[in-house]
């Protein structure tokens, strides 16, 4: 071997060295590069179950000259938890809000050190049951990829701000597969994916919030019942609640005894077992409707007859709201002027007693010539018609 060819073979042999070396050097250095642990989320509402059975909730609407302060505490009184929406607040906005002043004031000072805790509303429908977007995404639909995402990640940054025990991916859902379908770039499908999606997603970080969405049991605008095989499309693993709104009246029902008794578990019946709750239920003290007698009673009706007495689980009561709008409203339990219906005697008196039954007691035949007692309501029984009411044991 010539001198050139023995520097050729020296240099080779350091540099084969040096590789070596920085191998081995690389080696004993490298640290584990495992992905970061997800922030774990423990919700701050750990509410316990009272002995009714079910939790009670309303929106907090206020009386003519009365403050937030006083409607929330009034609330917190006879009910355990309320509705929030934000202002109401778009998705995207709804993180950012809830860690700013209005949500120390409205999700912490008025809700949870009142005692109640909040049901977070994550809706993603907007008016005309047209996709709620973020700004520079104005024509997106339910199947684009980058819409997909903001609502995902919204649903986790709300998870992350406000620590909730309850989270609602979406209101009244059905409404949207009742325009567009299941399928197509708005289809229905899309939703029901990521809805499951999202549902591993917030359980990876919070395994003790409850993940639902809400269905419509009616679609009012329409006056009519909702298409309840939609809840076949759903994974019940991925649904801890199976929570509805109801306004039974929108039917034409002029009575809440003209309510089959299965109304509801028709539809529990798509998840059997599960948990069972209304985000919304309601029904309007105007005469035509049975005025307040006919709201009390189907306050008392919708938690024995028409879920407890069918088996149901019931777990979430919410009514719509408090006090009445306007002069034009009447589905609140309490006037605008303050005046208490009978329906808010039912609240309160459901809401501190201990099980709600049925009672037996059955007076004369219902007829035009021999109306029903004060109190009772007319029921079809049998092809007959008998005076019944139901009370607190």
């Amino acid at each position: 071997m010539d001198e050139r060819s023995t520097k050729k073979f020296a240099i080779i042999a350091i540099c084969v060295m040096l590789l070596i070396v920085g191998i081995l050097i690389s080696v004993l250095t490298k640290k584990e590069t495992n992905p970061p642990a997800p922030e774990i989320v423990v919700p701050e509402d750990s509410p316990q179950l009272p002995s009714r059975g079910f939790f009670m909730g309303v929106l907090p609407t206020t009386a003519q000259g009365q403050s937030f302060d006083a409607a929330y505490a009034q609330a917190a009184q006879y009910s355990e938890f309320v509705p929030v929406w934000g202002r109401p607040t778009p998705f995207y906005q709804l993180a950012e809000e809830l860690s700013g002043t209005w949500g120390h004031t409205f999700v912490k000072q008025l809700i949870r050190d009142n005692g109640m805790f909040p049901i977070i509303h994550l809706s993603f429908i907007g008016s005309g049951v047209t996709l709620v977007t973020p700004p520079g995404m104005e024509n997106a639909t339910l199947s684009d990829p980058a819409w997909r995402s903001a609502y995902k990640q919204a649903a986790i940054d709300v998870v992350k701000a406000i620590h909730p025990g309850y989270l609602s991916l979406g209101n009244e859902v059905n409404r949207w597969y009742e325009k567009y379908g299941a399928d197509g770039p708005n289809g229905f499908a899309h939703y029901v994916r990521l809805y499951e999606e999202i549902y591993d997603a917030v359980k990876n970080i919070s395994s003790q919030t409850k993940v639902f969405c809400v269905f419509a049991r009616e679609i009012v605008s329409e006056h009519r019942e909702a298409n309840l095989e939609v809840l076949r499309q759903f994974n019940p693993k991925k649904m801890d609640l199976l929570v509805f709104t109801s306004y039974p009246y929108a039917l034409g029902k002029t009575h809440p005894s003209k309510i089959p008794d299965d109304y509801y578990s028709r539809a529990s019946d798509y998840m059997p077992g599960k948990p069972f709750g209304f985000s919304e239920i309601a029904w309007a003290s105007l005469n035509a409707l049975g005025g307040e007698q006919a709201q009390a009673d189907f306050i008392v009706q919708a938690t024995t007859r028409l879920t407890h007495d069918r088996g149901i689980n019931l777990h979430l009561f919410g009514w719509a709201w408090l006090y009445d709008l306007d002069a034009n409203d009447a589905v609140g339990l309490i006037k605008m002027d303050g005046t208490e219906k009978l329906a808010y005697s039912a609240w309160k008196n459901i809401s501190l007693g201990s099980m709600m039954g049925q009672c037996s007691e059955r007076v004369h035949t219902a007829d035009a010539a021999l109306p029903c007692p004060a109190g009772y309501v007319t029921m079809d029984e049998m092809a007959t018609s008998v005076c019944v009411r139901w009370i607190l044991f």
